[in-house]
């Protein structure tokens, strides 16, 4: 038997290190669940003061001040993501991030997801092509499938140069379901392929927008958790890349 100093770490499953390292990983991702929750609520008020100027509900405004209002709510919805995102990094590396797998009518959740960015198609003139079988269906958390795909969606038209083409691929697979994003921005250069899924790494034109360099690290992450994978298919430069999204068949 092999005795340990009091005090001392230990590789062993149960000793005090091993305890106190948990110990601090759930108080930070406590404490940041406790942080964002604070943030959000301002946020909210901030959203919804923002939304009722710029619809007139307060009075009619003019151009700057219309233009004004314009700018704090996007800057209040970065606010946002950025809260949530953090939030989930905590809790996807203390293993707290609550899965709920399920099955998924993959149509209607996509057609969702294209509601959802129609606003920036019609701002940039880009166009999203959805190519979805009406009985598509896989296993997953819905809520973060969505997630990924906002993201991956919303990346595919950032990076493109104006009007982009999107398109969105769902089709059966050996042992999975592969939904595809494809675009035809400037590409991801060879050394970034695998970099751009680590934590605050943002790719080549990262200039483009504001973000955290967090939206593919917790994409893919979300993905494993829920037995499927994120990865870039394919990427050449100025032909624009395809990223593929693996989740786990019904």
């Amino acid at each position: 038997m092999t005795a340990h100093a009091p005090g001392a770490p230990s590789d062993r499953d149960g000793t005090p290190a091993d305890l106190l390292a948990l110990a601090m990983e759930r108080t930070r991702s406590d404490l940041l669940d406790i942080a964002v929750h604070e943030l959000r609520s301002p946020l909210t008020v901030i959203s919804g003061y923002a939304s009722l100027l710029e619809g007139g509900d307060l009075g009619e405004l003019g151009e700057a001040a219309l233009k004004a209002v314009r700018v704090i709510a996007a800057k209040a919805h970065e606010a946002q993501e950025l809260a949530t995102s953090l939030l989930t990094v905590a809790r996807l590396e203390s293993n707290e991030l609550r899965i709920d797998c399920e099955e998924i009518a993959l149509a209607a959740l996509l057609d969702a997801v294209h509601d959802r960015v129609s606003p920036r198609l019609a701002l940039g003139g880009a166009t999203l092509s959805l190519y979805c079988p009406a009985g598509a269906r896989a296993l997953g958390d819905a809520d973060l499938v969505a997630r990924i795909m906002d993201n991956l969606v919303n990346n595919a038209l950032i990076y493109s140069d104006a009007p982009a083409t999107v398109t969105l691929t769902v089709r059966p697979a050996s042992g999975a379901v592969e939904i595809r994003v494809g675009d035809r921005g400037p590409g991801v250069p060879e050394g970034d392929r695998e970099r751009i899924f680590e934590r605050f790494v943002r790719g080549a034109g990262a200039a483009r927008s504001a973000g955290t360099g967090l939206g593919l690290y917790v994409s893919r992450e979300c993905a494993r958790r829920m037995g499927g994978d994120l990865a870039l298919e394919s990427s050449r430069p100025g032909e624009g890349s395809t990223f593929l999204l693996r989740l786990p068949p019904v």
